[in-house]
């Protein structure tokens, strides 16, 4: 079972062996989060060619070739239709400890890179596991067109960060926020306030109901500061 992760790539070393396109794409994708990138094939493509990352000549199926790579990287990425090379390709990442993406094996593969998309900072990705990528396609635009047309979970998204952002700037108790982001996100006239669209409000409203809890901490006795807005 797959653990589904967002994981920052920037620094990191990312090994693809392939420089067709399935390996381009890889690299892309890669270099555009920051990874070093070094790409192992015999051919590459003329995009790799021009593209700001490592490339080295050579035979994967040589295995003393192959490991003086795979012990370089933090993740390595098979993106070649032989899939002979992915045994000694697994053996050598776990001697190594590094992952392993089998572009040519979902079965088998150790981390999954899937399709993914963003509305409005609400980040998505979606697998089927091999399935078929063009499903994962179609219900990654599907959740990007029904999240472009839910207006009222865009405001509701911009209300909860500011006040996630406000709680943590000023230093409010762990157990006080996690109270107060179900409950204010649950209060009818927040809510009403969201729908219609009015964040200005339903911020100020949020911060009313955060203060009226801390001072009713403040009364009993708890160690909770007012805030003043």
């Amino acid at each position: 079972m797959r653990i589904p992760l967002y994981i920052d790539f920037k620094g990191k070393n990312v090994l693809i062996i392939g420089g067709g396109g399935v390996g381009t794409s890889r690299a892309r994708k890669f270099r555009e989060t920051g990874a070093n990138v070094r790409v192992l094939s015999l051919n590459f493509s003329e995009e790799l060619e021009n593209m700001d990352v490592e490339l080295v000549t050579g035979d994967a199926r040589n295995s003393d070739f192959l490991e003086e790579h795979v012990k370089w990287c933090d993740l390595v990425t098979v993106a070649i239709p032989d899939v002979e090379v992915n045994d000694t390709v697994i053996e050598l990442a776990r001697k190594h400890r590094a992952l392993v993406n089998l572009a040519n094996d979902s079965e088998r593969t150790e981390v999954v890179v899937p399709f993914e998309g963003e509305i409005e900072g609400i980040r998505f990705a979606v697998t089927t596991e091999g399935k078929s990528g063009i499903v994962a396609r179609v219900v990654r635009d599907r959740i990007a067109e029904m999240l472009e047309n839910d207006e009222e979970t865009i405001n509701l998204l911009r209300a909860m960060d500011f006040l996630k952002r406000y709680m943590k700037e000023n230093e409010i108790p762990v157990d006080v926020r996690m109270k107060m982001y179900f409950a204010i996100s649950s209060d009818d006239s927040f809510k009403k306030l969201v729908k219609e669209g009015k964040i200005r409000e339903a911020k100020d409203f949020a911060l009313r109901y955060l203060n009226e809890y801390l001072e009713g901490r403040r009364e009993i006795g708890d160690d909770v500061v007012r805030i003043n807005f």
